[in-house]
């Protein structure tokens, strides 16, 4: 990546970021050297001139969200490195199994990437940004998907924001694939349509808690206001609920 410029924090405003807080508010800023444009890599230093790290700049109240606190930034894996590292928090806390093939891997600043959502449905990467920085760089996010996957990955699908309106279109980046696309959570099947559907096309949030709700309706009557998909009733019915 090419870094565009340098912004300079005040005296004394330098501590959440070494708390690793992603973001740099403009209150917080001395002053930007460069010239850089929204989406743009920059560095980030105090008044000393010592880099605290690297970020995408976008003026605002969130001037710069910060994806690197390295004060060397390795720019040709930067994207296979921490989204490996979601990759495997997820595969050591065993969300993914032959009975659960949808997860969302990465979580935006839970992740240390801020701005970044992915979510996998069964072989099927869906790329979200909130930021123009992520979205301009999707292309090398969804090849450092692909690399983390292998085989394993058919496809990387981009869908875009509706704050990035005018900026982005929903887009296969990698690969192609069929929507709806059968899924498996907790053995319970689901289609799941990323083109068409809400968000990235499942509610993934939701997982234990259908699980949960199944655990307690076996003979029981539910009603499922807000079925979407219907995943809440699918839990329900499959354990054993009287009528949904």
């Amino acid at each position: 990546m090419k870094i565009s410029g340098k912004v300079i924090l005040k005296k004394g405003k330098d501590a959440s970021i070494k708390r690793f807080h992603p973001w740099i508010f403009s209150g917080a800023i001395q002053s930007v050297e460069g010239n850089p444009a929204d989406g743009d890599w920059v560095s980030i230093t105090d008044v000393s001139d010592r880099i605290l790290g690297f970020g995408h700049y976008q003026k605002g109240t969130i001037t710069v969200r910060v994806v690197s606190f390295s004060s060397d930034v390795r720019a040709e894996n930067i994207w296979q490195q921490k989204i490996l590292a979601s990759y495997q928090q997820r595969t050591s806390a065993g969300v993914i199994s032959e009975f659960t093939n949808a997860f969302r891997l990465v979580h935006g600043e839970g992740d240390r990437l801020p701005g970044l959502i992915i979510d996998v449905y069964n072989g099927v990467a869906v790329i979200q940004a909130h930021s123009i920085g992520m979205h301009r760089d999707r292309a090398a996010i969804a090849a450092a998907v692909k690399e983390i996957f292998g085989d394993s990955l058919s496809a990387v699908y981009y869908k875009s924001q509706s704050t990035l309106a005018g900026k982005a279109e929903n887009e296969y980046l990698l690969g192609m694939a069929v929507a709806p696309h059968v899924i498996v959570e907790h053995g319970n099947k689901f289609y799941v349509d990323w083109e068409e559907g809400q968000k990235t096309g499942f509610f993934l949030d939701q997982r234990e808690n259908r699980k949960l709700l199944g655990e307690i309706s076996k003979d029981k009557t539910v009603l499922n206001t807000f079925c979407y998909t219907g995943g809440f009733s699918i839990y329900a019915l499959n354990a054993g609920a009287k009528t949904v």
